[in-house]
């Protein structure tokens, strides 16, 4: 074998990887894109990863990290009682590699709506066989 051939072959076998990893790289996943559709419409985000659990509204992605911030309510007291402070913002930068689900609302419905939807549902279920 030549030192030529050598070299050519070194390449061929470097190539495919380079070509997969700038793909990849270069090729939002589909965490991403809903990342950014929530990112656009403002809507909260239920993030899982190793060991713990977040919730909040992205603020700012890019192809490594999502920036999110969840205010929290101080809930079960009377207005008399209220602490000083009830509302508590924190803002969480979480790297997208660190994600091992997320989950997001895709349709929300008030009472009178779902009422209707499980109504319909029903009139369509109807008996699978009639006779004839």
């Amino acid at each position: 074998m030549t030192e030529g051939t050598m070299r050519n072959s070194a390449r061929q076998e470097q190539s495919p990887n380079a070509r997969s990893a700038s793909y990849a790289s270069s090729t939002p996943s589909r965490l991403y894109h809903r990342l950014e559709e929530a990112l656009h419409s403002g809507s909260e985000v239920w993030f899982r990863m190793p060991g713990t659990r977040l919730v909040g509204i992205p603020i700012f992605l890019d192809t490594d990290y999502v920036e999110v911030v969840d205010v929290d309510v101080a809930e079960g007291f009377e207005d008399e009682e209220l602490p000083d402070e009830p509302y508590q913002r924190t803002v969480w930068l979480i790297r997208l590699e660190e994600i091992s689900a997320i989950s997001y609302a895709t349709d929300r419905w008030s009472k009178e709506r779902f009422e209707r939807l499980l109504e319909q549902s029903h009139k369509d279920d109807g008996p699978a066989t009639e006779l004839r």
